[in-house]
């Protein structure tokens, strides 16, 4: 697959660069979200563009040199208390967290580190230490996976004791990957989650979001408020490494709710999504390029990308995120973020 690098990836590239070089993140360029618990949160100003990077690794092993330290600093800002002290000042949760829980913000930097340990053979640090205790890959990953055996829904929730189709998503992604790097078999716990999707969070209606993305507390019933187009795609690009063939099948379906206009294309959210911080249409457009492209849907992909590429050239106002999406989808070509996960070859 031939990239073309014009305007609005050297712009991308160039600012992600200026957001990760230094020896910690410089936030002043990240955009501060009004909840670090939700869906604009800095983890996700690290962990998303990280895809992209490792993505280009995986292309490209000569780029490993020098993404490696943009790498670095991305792990040492998802250890800095702005990525997970929402813990304890937002939700008032006592305990340690990467200690039970907390999925959102535990299963992203596992994934990171699981990602980063497939590209140089080694983790960023020998232990993870946060909020004055420490744990390994490994060990966090165990703990994980644990959880959700014991789950009565399968999955491992975040808030509330409420598990989210898109957190989940990298339950399952890091359950394979550490299968690779460890040689466990925690991806045979998949096919619990995959059945309460099926039975439980999967909606069978015409109209609306195609998923109820939130469980009852402690239940694998869904809540029936909790349906977002935005979560929709985000859950459907990080399923599209683990099931390809059933994303293929949901996104056919999923593709009415994408705006044509002329010869561009974009995801148009709900205004509660956007008044709180939940999706943005840039955001969601963003995840669905990323998908067209993994799953070969080029002219779908090149719509999609119309949309978004003259922001990008400026800056989205939720930046880095979305510009670190749009390099993703860049460079992704079909099945790569599934080779990605599964480590095989390019």
């Amino acid at each position: 697959m031939a990239i073309v690098i014009d305007g609005a990836v050297g712009a991308a590239a160039t600012r992600l660069e200026r957001c990760y070089s230094g020896e910690v993140c410089d936030w002043s360029l990240f955009r501060k979200p009004k909840m670090e618990m939700a869906n604009f949160a800095s983890r996700y100003h690290l962990v998303y563009p990280a895809l992209g990077y490792f993505i280009q690794i995986q292309r490209d092993p000569a780029r490993a040199s020098v993404l490696r330290p943009q790498l670095d600093t991305m792990y040492r800002g998802l250890l800095e208390p702005r990525c997970w002290d929402y813990w304890h000042c937002e939700l008032e949760e006592t305990t340690w967290p990467l200690q039970e829980r907390n999925l959102t913000y535990a299963g992203r930097l596992a994934t990171f580190v699981g990602f980063y340990i497939a590209a140089f053979g080694a983790p960023p640090a020998e232990r993870i230490e946060i909020d004055g205790r420490s744990t390994t890959y490994s060990s966090l990953s165990r703990r994980l996976w644990r959880q959700m055996r014991a789950s009565p829904n399968c999955g491992v929730s975040c808030y509330h004791h409420q598990s989210m189709v898109m957190c989940n998503a990298h339950m399952l992604i890091n359950n394979v990957l550490h299968d690779r790097l460890f040689g466990t078999d925690f991806a045979a716990a998949n096919d619990g989650w995959f059945k309460t999707i099926d039975e439980n969070l999967l909606r069978d209606k015409e109209e609306g979001p195609l998923f109820y993305y939130g469980t009852e507390s402690h239940k694998a019933t869904p809540i029936p408020r909790n349906k977002s187009l935005g979560a929709d795609i985000w859950s459907l690009f990080l399923m599209s490494a683990i099931v390809p063939d059933r994303v293929t099948d949901w996104f056919e379906r999923w593709q009415r709710h994408i705006v044509h206009e002329h010869d561009v294309a974009r995801v148009a959210v709900a205004d509660w999504e956007r008044d709180q911080e939940f999706s943005s249409d840039e955001l969601a457009t963003a995840w669905a390029y990323c998908l067209s492209r993994e799953l070969d849907e080029a002219e779908l992909a090149e719509r999609l990308r119309r949309f978004l590429a003259p922001t990008v050239e400026t800056g989205f106002e939720r930046d880095p995120y979305i510009s670190g999406l749009f390099l993703l989808g860049t460079f992704l070509g079909p099945g790569q973020f599934g080779r990605l996960v599964g480590g095989t070859e390019s």
